[in-house]
């Protein structure tokens, strides 16, 4: 195939323009020979023809390539070739990152290919290629002979890659008699379904080099259900502080089993020397993010100005976004934005009108004279930038699929302080359905700061039901230290509970 660079139409030339968007692309399974494929689409004015395109992540001919087709069928013999113009375009860039090349039809073949080098798209990290988190590619078809294109168009077509993130607080327990090739074996569920997600196996290796390392391996419960995933570690201490300790990204439908494993950035040694902070009653706490890709979460023809356009395959059902949906791509796409939230790492672009809608304080912050309504910008200092990207995405969607415990206490904080209803109810019922000895302590004090009666009784009548368990802690008696009060009252319901017994 050869190309040529791009040429100057004349301005009169009829052409038809469809602009494919792929979001989360940097999720696109990277398996050489799989491919994502647009919604077929019709011309009204080209008779007996449609259209497919088609992009391959990863070229099988050329790895470091995508390949880019476009398939035209056409149900009787076509007296007429066509011209492809491409241009690509990475996450909100309007400035393509690779344009200007064309090619034709053949005579005999209607299915025509580019390869488009990744480094003109992607960013390159640590020598890999990294692909965009949008990617969207402008395809324009041109005909010479102008009776065949009776009037200009255009349309858009849009492709979802389902994102999932997901995070458990693993517990190893019995950490110190962990001994070289044998393994500590911690099991990650789905919130919404119980059933196990990945199962996480810690290891030590005698290496030298590696002076007792502690190696992560990571298998997925069904390999043909998470196919790629990004993955962080974080170390947990006592007083819950997160230190990272290692992340990867795992291919599980390419690379062996052997590859699913990789070493975090400490020893046994080290943990064992650092057991008053890091090993309460000999359990080491991980916490452990996941973000990974299930399939296609949306596809299809969403727009198309001039009204010639249809799809080819009329059985087939349409699916079109909901309002909610609608409603989330202003936040994802960053459209008509008129505030900021700004934490100590990151900026938030939001829409006043949905915050007001949804929370008191945020309608009050914005429709009052406050400094927020004159700067157009809410500085939030006492959240984490993860935990107001869970939040605004709560307030857009009414999604909370990534829930776990370290993030409810955060949400639930968050919730309470913008008076966020919903959510609060939700991480509420979350932590009072997921109470376990080691975090009883804390969900205590959280439900006493916030007056929280109802999640308050609920931690209290748990602590009493565990307390030979739980009233040993570490975390226990640091609060006996730091609240004598509350630990009281504690006390007083176990006293009463023992009384009813």
């Amino acid at each position: 195939m050869s190309f040529r660079p791009h040429f100057e139409m004349e301005r009169d030339t009829k052409c038809f323009t469809i602009t494919w968007r792929i979001e989360n692309y940097d999720f696109c399974f990277q398996t050489p020979g799989n491919y994502y494929r647009c919604p077929s689409f019709v011309i009204d004015s080209v008779k007996d023809t449609s259209w497919k395109l088609k992009i391959y992540p990863k070229s099988s001919a050329l790895k470091e390539h995508i390949n880019f087709y476009v398939e035209r069928v056409v149900g009787v013999k076509a007296d007429f070739r066509l011209d492809y113009r491409i241009s690509v375009f990475a996450d909100d860039s309007s400035s393509p990152l690779y344009e200007g090349y064309s090619f034709k039809d053949t005579n005999s073949d209607y299915s025509r290919s580019c390869f488009i080098p990744h480094h003109k798209v992607y960013t390159k990290k640590r020598g890999v290629f990294c692909p965009p988190k949008t990617l969207t590619i402008r395809c324009t078809i041109f005909e010479s002979k102008e009776e065949s294109f009776s009037d200009a168009g255009q349309c858009l077509a849009r492709t979802r890659i389902r994102v999932a993130r997901t995070a458990f607080t693993g517990l190893a327990q019995k950490f110190s008699s962990l001994c070289t090739d044998e393994k500590i074996i911690l099991l990650m569920k789905s919130f919404s379904s119980e059933k196990p997600l990945l199962t996480l196996n810690l290891s030590l290796t005698g290496d030298l080099c590696y002076k007792e390392r502690v190696w992560v391996e990571i298998i997925p419960a069904k390999k043909d259900y998470i196919k790629f995933c990004k993955c962080k570690l974080f170390l947990l201490d006592s007083e819950g502080t997160k230190t990272e300790c290692g992340r990867s990204e795992i291919l599980f439908s390419e690379t062996e089993p052997e590859e699913w494993k990789f070493p975090l950035n400490f020893t046994k040694g080290y943990i064992m020397k650092k057991s008053t902070q890091f090993l309460s009653n000999d359990t080491l706490s991980l916490k452990c993010e996941f973000v990974f890709s299930t399939g296609i979460e949306y596809e299809g023809i969403e727009d198309s100005e001039f009204g010639n356009l249809s799809f080819v395959d009329k059985n087939q059902s349409r699916k079109f976004p909901s309002a909610l949906e609608d409603i989330t791509c202003l936040y994802k796409d960053g459209i008509l934005c008129d505030m900021k939230l700004r934490t100590e790492t990151e900026t938030f672009n939001v829409h006043k009108n949905i915050l007001s809608a949804r929370s008191s304080v945020f309608k009050t912050m914005f429709s009052t004279d406050m400094r927020e309504k004159t700067t157009d910008c809410v500085i939030i200092e006492d959240l984490e930038a993860d935990t107001v990207r869970r939040m605004l995405v709560f307030l857009y969607s009414d999604k909370l699929e990534d829930l776990d415990w370290e993030s409810a206490k955060s949400l639930y904080f968050a919730a309470d302080k913008y008076n966020i209803v919903a959510l609060k109810y939700r991480c509420s019922d979350f932590l009072m359905n997921n109470l376990q000895p080691s975090g009883s302590s804390d969900i205590l004090l959280l439900s006493d700061r916030h007056h929280d009666q109802e999640l308050k009784k609920v931690a209290q009548e748990y602590i009493a039901e565990h307390h030979e368990e739980i009233l040993q802690t570490d975390q226990w008696m640091n609060l006996e230290k730091s609240n004598p009060i509350l630990t009281t009252e504690t006390f007083r319901a176990l006293y009463l509970r023992n009384c009813k017994n």
